[in-house]
């Protein structure tokens, strides 16, 4: 559980830098949707700021060098700094990952277990539900492809920084992409208020 917190303390400084970038471009969004007919309620904007602290907060999670700690710490890198193929790639998806879960099963490792399976689901349930949330015609679709997208923005991306590429990471986020339309479809049931004021509403409808 130790592990679980300190991730989300990595993500609570990167998200504020995602506030001040919502901040700074909140009146060129409005100046775009007022050209467009459209103006943008106080849900959808909250819902923009939560997304972009959250994705500031994912993209510095799985993209800084994970020995940026230790860089700072001592000023030296354990690995060279833009040298691609260091962290390691899995391309064969489900059987590196469930040997790697065997062993932190035998090893009582659960923190561990929860990061890499459940977590890399959790961790893009966000992309699924702001994207049916933003979207103007929410469909499962969109926010798998977001997802996907995003997640292999990042696997391909870690190839540069030190960090292992893999497919079944790939194929988790999806997975989350997924649910978070789920939870989409939940909350539209069950508050449809808030859900329509996240939507872009038409000049003089609000």
């Amino acid at each position: 559980m130790g592990a679980i917190l300190t991730y989300f303390a990595r993500m609570i400084l990167p998200s504020l830098l995602g506030a001040l970038l919502w901040t700074v471009t909140r009146s060129c969004r409005s100046r775009r949707l007022e050209k467009s007919g459209y103006v943008a309620g106080p849900y959808r904007e909250g819902a923009l700021l939560l997304f972009f602290m959250f994705l500031s907060g994912l993209l510095w999670l799985t993209l800084t060098p994970p020995d940026l700690g230790h860089f700072l710490r001592t000023g030296q890198w354990l690995f060279l700094p833009g040298v691609p193929f260091q962290g390691g790639i899995n391309l064969i998806p489900v059987v590196e990952s469930w040997r790697l879960f065997l062993f932190y099963l035998e090893k009582g490792m659960w923190s561990a277990i929860l990061i890499n399976f459940p977590g890399n689901i959790v961790m893009f349930i966000p992309i699924g539900l702001f994207a049916g949330l933003l979207s103007d015609k929410p469909r499962w679709w969109k926010g798998t492809l977001w997802a996907f997208a995003l997640s292999f923005f990042i696997e391909t991306t870690q190839l540069f920084v030190a960090r292992g590429t893999d497919v079944d990471d790939l194929i988790l986020n999806t997975i989350g992409g997924l649910v978070g339309h789920g939870l989409f479809l939940l909350l539209r049931r069950s508050v449809p208020g808030f859900v329509n004021g996240c939507a872009r509403n038409r000049k003089g409808s609000v």
